[in-house]
């Protein structure tokens, strides 16, 4: 089946008809649709109207260079994955095949129920299901180690076992290493605590030094942003309510959350403010109307906003116009953003970027750090410091001078070392 005659927006429903067929969910499936829409972008940019195999290794050529696929980020390895899909499914119907780890989950014996009882417990003290599923992963490897070298009984479990396993687990990975290594450390203790095992075997788990490092927050410059809100179209019923959504996210850096659950009751037109309950801390937001901003809400209220006696401002195009998602509105963030042409490379697009960007102009415009927290709504202080390290021109001003070294350091032993 040959689909390169079909138009883009054909193959990609078919696409995401394709993934929905195989039981693939709706947030799996708005995830592949978001990365094919960076394939349309490129080829509207390149004046490029039919599909082909040929675009697809250009595109991904142009957005990652000559880099290995063993190089990229998680992140980016999926966004490469997703378009080599699209790319075969055009010529053959069909996607490559993905894996589903947890299918692969069986936990039997007196260790796997042991493992299930240790799961159930993290489940009680309400670990999130996110992470529950990662400790019975891991420890699922454990327990497939353990079986395949005839251990079926924690009463033959050694140390020198332990240890053999985990010397071997996750050699290029080191931040899955070290979830791992917790992970069956705390199992064993948890043995340990229940009289399970003779003695407490979490001690042969070694201690790595493994350091998360912080990712730089995304961030784009004042020009940028200037052509992102000028490529939205206001002049459609749309792209009105998406420029106020955009507008606010970067004028006044609100969450995606909180842009969704916008009230008509948190709008003080008479004073000028925004005040609101903060959905993720819970905490009230009062923020000053800017006039720009209160400009785009009024001319999206007046002419864009659908009928309705619904109290939240933002409302879904479709009939019956409920309110609109959070995720809609970072989907809509990402599509301002990548519609506009400007080079993303490799940060990130939705509206948390919007919202780390009015950060960075506050710095840039010498606002202190208490004052950046308010505006943003954290409940710490401490949340905010990680904006410093962006600030790139502040951060200069804090570098030291180089000492020059005295002459006699280059010329010792003749100067031979230094040859």
């Amino acid at each position: 089946m040959n689909r390169f005659d079909s138009s883009f927006e054909e193959l990609t429903e078919a696409a995401s008809d394709y993934l929905r067929d195989i039981g693939r969910g709706k947030q799996t499936i708005s995830i592949y649709l978001w990365i094919w829409s960076r394939i349309k972008v490129y080829m509207k940019a390149k004046d490029l109207s039919h599909f082909s195999s040929q675009i697809v290794a250009a595109y991904l050529i142009e957005t990652y260079g000559d880099k290995a696929v063993s190089d990229l980020s998680h992140h980016q390895k999926h966004c490469y994955r997703c378009a080599l899909c699209l790319a075969q499914f055009a010529e053959t119907g069909k996607m490559i095949e993905v894996i589903n780890r947890r299918q692969a989950v069986v936990l039997e014996g007196e260790i796997g129920e042991m493992i299930k009882q240790y799961v159930e417990y993290k489940r009680s003290v309400r670990l999130c299901e996110k992470t529950t599923k990662s400790y019975c992963w891991y420890l699922y490897r454990f327990h497939l180690y353990l079986h395949e070298n005839g251990i079926s009984s924690l009463s033959v479990l050694s140390p020198l076992t332990i240890v053999s396993y985990v010397s071997n687990l996750l050699p290029d990975a080191a931040g899955a290493k070290h979830l791992a290594l917790s992970i069956i450390r705390n199992f064993l203790s948890y043995l340990y605590g229940l009289g399970e095992t003779g003695k407490d075997l979490s001690l042969v788990i070694p201690r790595d030094n493994y350091k998360k490092q912080a990712k730089l927050p995304s961030v784009y410059t004042r020009d940028e942003i200037k052509i992102i809100l000028d490529s939205i179209d206001r002049s459609t019923m749309v792209g009105k309510r998406d420029y106020a959504l955009v507008l606010l996210a970067v004028r006044l850096g609100l969450r995606a959350s909180d842009i969704s659950g916008l009230e008509f009751s948190h709008l003080l037109w008479s004073q000028n403010i925004i005040s609101l309950k903060q959905l993720k801390t819970g905490e009230v937001l009062r923020l000053p109307l800017p006039a720009d901003v209160g400009e785009a809400l009024i001319d999206y209220i007046r002419y864009s906003r659908p009928s309705s006696k619904d109290p939240f401002v933002f409302l879904d195009k479709r009939y019956p116009h409920p309110p609109i998602e959070a995720k809609r509105v970072s989907k809509i963030a990402t599509q301002a953003i990548l519609q506009s042409g400007i080079k993303v490379g490799e940060r990130k697009h939705g509206s948390h970027a919007l919202r780390h960007t009015m950060a960075s102009m506050l710095l840039e415009s010498q606002v202190s750090i208490p004052v950046i927290s308010s505006i943003l709504g954290h409940a710490s202080i401490q949340t905010s410091m990680c904006y410093l390290r962006i600030d790139i021109q502040t951060l200069r001003q804090c570098a030291l001078e180089v000492p020059s070294l005295p002459e006699e350091f280059y010329t010792q032993n003749k100067g031979a070392f230094y040859e």
